[in-house]
C-alpha cells in the first residue's frame, strides 16, 4: 500500500496594493486612536478650568435635556459647542447673529431681566451646581474697567421656547412671556452652539445606555469569532 503524501497549502503571499491598503487603513486607526486620547486628557487636565466639564481642544458635547430652546433645539439633541473667545462673541452678537451659548450658571440673578442690569456685581452661589445651560443671548455688557477673562463681559441670555411646559404652559393657552433670564460673565461659558443633530442625540443616548455598552463590547467579540472561523475553514 503505496504511502499517500499530503501537500501542505503554501500561504498564498498578500499582493503589494492590499499590503498598503492594510498599512493605510491601521494608520488611519492609530491616527484616530491617538487624536481622541490627547482629546480626552486634553479634557481631563482642563477638566476644573470649565466646572468640571470635559472640553475636548475647545470642543465641548452636550445633550438637551429641557424644552426651553425648543423648536429649535428638540430634547435629547446633541449640541458641539466651541470655546470661542469672549470678543468673538461679541462681535457676533452686535451684527445681528443668533448667539446660543452653553454656559454654566453659577450666580444668583433670581431670573428677573432686569436683576443684572441693577446688580452689576454678580454674586455667586455658596452652592453652584455645574450644571450645563444652552440659551440665546439677548443682550450683552461690557466692562472695560475689567480685564477680559476676569468678568469683562456680562451676557444676558433667554430661552426661545413660549410654550415651555417646564414654565407651566398648557395646551390650549396663550403664548406666555418667557421671564427666566441668566446672567453670568465670560468665565462662565463652555462655548458657542455650532452644531446640532437629533441623530448624534440618539447616538450618544443610546451609547451612554447599559444596552449601548453591551453591544459596543459584543461587536469586537463578535469580530474575532467571525474571524477564526474563517481561519478555521481556509
Amino acid at each position: 500500500m503505496s504511502e499517500q503524501v499530503k501537500e501542505k497549502r503554501v500561504k498564498k503571499p498578500k499582493s503589494k496594493a492590499r499590503k498598503i491598503i492594510e498599512w493605510v487603513l491601521t494608520g488611519i486607526f492609530l491616527a484616530l486612536f491617538a487624536f481622541v486620547l490627547a482629546g480626552q486628557i486634553d479634557g481631563m487636565v482642563h477638566k476644573k478650568d470649565h466646572y468640571n466639564q470635559q472640553l475636548r481642544f475647545g470642543y465641548g458635547t452636550f445633550v438637551v435635556k429641557t424644552d426651553s430652546m425648543e423648536p429649535k433645539y428638540m430634547i435629547g439633541t446633541a449640541l458641539i459647542t466651541y470655546n470661542e473667545d469672549a470678543d468673538k462673541i461679541y462681535e457676533r452678537f452686535q451684527k445681528g447673529e443668533e448667539v446660543d451659548i452653553t454656559f454654566v450658571d453659577v450666580y444668583n440673578t433670581n431670573n428677573e431681566y432686569t436683576s443684572p442690569l441693577n446688580n452689576p456685581e454678580l454674586t455667586k452661589r455658596t452652592d453652584p451646581t455645574g450644571v450645563p445651560m444652552t440659551h440665546r443671548v439677548k443682550e450683552v455688557h461690557v466692562n472695560n474697567n475689567q480685564e477680559k477673562g476676569k468678568g469683562k463681559y456680562t451676557f444676558i441670555t433667554a430661552g426661545i421656547n413660549t410654550r415651555s411646559t417646564n414654565l407651566g404652559w398648557k395646551e390650549g393657552e396663550p403664548d406666555i412671556v418667557i421671564n427666566q433670564y441668566q446672567a453670568f460673565t465670560e468665565k462662565e461659558i463652555l462655548g458657542r452652539v455650532t452644531v446640532n443633530s437629533a441623530f448624534l442625540g440618539g447616538v450618544f443616548s443610546f451609547v451612554g445606555s447599559p444596552l449601548g455598552l453591551l453591544v459596543l463590547l459584543l461587536i469586537p467579540a463578535f469580530y474575532l469569532v467571525v474571524a477564526s472561523v474563517i481561519d478555521i475553514f481556509k
